[in-house]
């Protein structure tokens, strides 16, 4: 159940996020600045994380594995352009629609784990609620633009 509430956190902390970048965005901060920040204020904070509970040694060898190496090369490229995204668009219109429209990701997440790694993690009631997701979406960007 603690998934749920880190979850949740996560959720609560991205709101917050998104909503004070908008301020950001709409006064001359551009996207790839605030990114610029956000990436060189966490690095310190993440290295230090990662020595304090031993992980840091042990996930750099992980990466000697070709295959593991490729997967991390594309997080980090999909984590990159979805971050310069999000922030383009909310520059273009406001957080909460872009983040509306960005809460669709599920759906990708379910296509992208099956097509990489043929793993489905759904049931009946996840898939109702991802089917309801997209189409809250879906009517955002017919009805709410």
């Amino acid at each position: 159940m603690s998934w749920f509430f880190f979850a949740l956190i996560t959720a609560i902390f991205w709101g917050l996020g998104y909503a004070l970048s908008e301020k950001l965005l709409h006064n001359g901060i551009s996207g790839s600045f605030l990114l610029t920040c956000i990436y060189l204020f966490s690095a310190p904070l993440f290295i230090f994380l990662s020595l304090s509970n031993g992980t840091l040694k042990t996930s750099i060898q992980a990466l000697t594995d070709k295959t593991l190496l490729l997967v991390m090369i594309g997080t980090i490229t999909a984590f990159i352009f979805g971050n310069l995204f999000i922030m383009q668009a909310i520059n273009l219109k406001n957080a909460t629609y872009a983040n509306l429209i960005e809460i669709s990701y599920p759906l990708f997440t379910v296509l992208f784990t099956y097509f990489f790694f043929r793993t489905v993690h759904l049931d009946w009631i996840t898939a109702l609620g991802g089917l309801m997701i997209i189409s809250g979406a879906l009517l955002i960007f017919y009805k709410g633009t």
